[in-house]
């Protein structure tokens, strides 16, 4: 059985599953579910209470997640990468697009480059040269940035076909039809990935059949995903 794959794709190795990620800043701070106070009755609180407990994910403090708050791109590149095991390179500087050393996600996204996980429709001004062996980047990554849901079903998708060895890529699904009202407002470009995703249980909708591709992830629903991910991959 043939599997598309997605991007440039380094080798498929099975990871360890990384014990601690990164969903607000660097500076996270560390809590057991029962101490966060905002999200009681919400959607995604039985998620958010098993991660919280297995350490992989942390609050803005000591008493919330802030559920509904926003997910930057280098935020969920980092936890994403560390669901699947996949460690931080050194920085190199002048070739990992606008990322300056002073940036703490510098190594995640070097790493990421490196292994072709950045969609290059995520990158503004994309460009790659090889120079004595090494792949030199520009453009701009934009890390900072919120991510949208379409940027996050497509980078999510990567992570998880790189997790699979050769054997367990055979699970992959083929991807069907998507059925969401909205579907025409999927970029072109990330509509494979968003279709792989949702076909393989690693997205899902709203509850008003529409999949708001061009909205901004929440915290909540990065860790939905980061859930999913982890049973594929565990």
């Amino acid at each position: 059985k043939y599997v598309m794959k997605i991007g440039e794709i380094g080798m498929n190795i099975k990871k360890v599953v990384a014990a601690a990620l990164i969903l607000s800043s660097m500076t996270a701070v560390s809590a057991s579910a029962a101490e966060f106070n905002d999200i009681k009755g919400h959607w995604a609180e039985d998620v958010i209470n098993e991660l919280a407990d297995r350490d992989i994910i942390h609050g803005v403090s000591d008493t919330e997640f802030y559920p509904d708050g926003t997910v930057t791109r280098a935020e969920f590149l980092k936890m994403a990468l560390g669901t699947v095991g996949i460690a931080d390179v050194p920085y190199r500087s002048g070739e990992c697009l606008d990322v300056t050393a002073s940036d703490w996600y510098g190594g995640c996204v070097q790493s990421a480059l490196d292994k072709g996980l950045i969609p290059e429709n995520m990158i503004g001004n994309y460009a790659a040269k090889i120079t004595d062996g090494k792949a030199i980047y520009s453009g701009f990554f934009d890390g900072d940035k919120p991510i949208k849901r379409e940027e996050m079903a497509y980078m999510v998708y990567m992570l998880y076909q790189y997790s699979c060895d050769e054997e367990e890529s055979y699970n992959i699904l083929t991807p069907v039809d998507l059925q969401f009202d909205d579907v025409s407002q999927i970029s072109q470009w990330a509509l494979d990935g968003v279709r792989y995703a949702y076909t393989n249980g690693l997205i899902s909708g709203m509850d008003d059949d529409t999949f708001r591709p061009q909205q901004t992830a929440t915290r909540a629903q990065a860790a939905s995903i980061i859930s999913r991910l982890l049973d594929k991959t565990e």
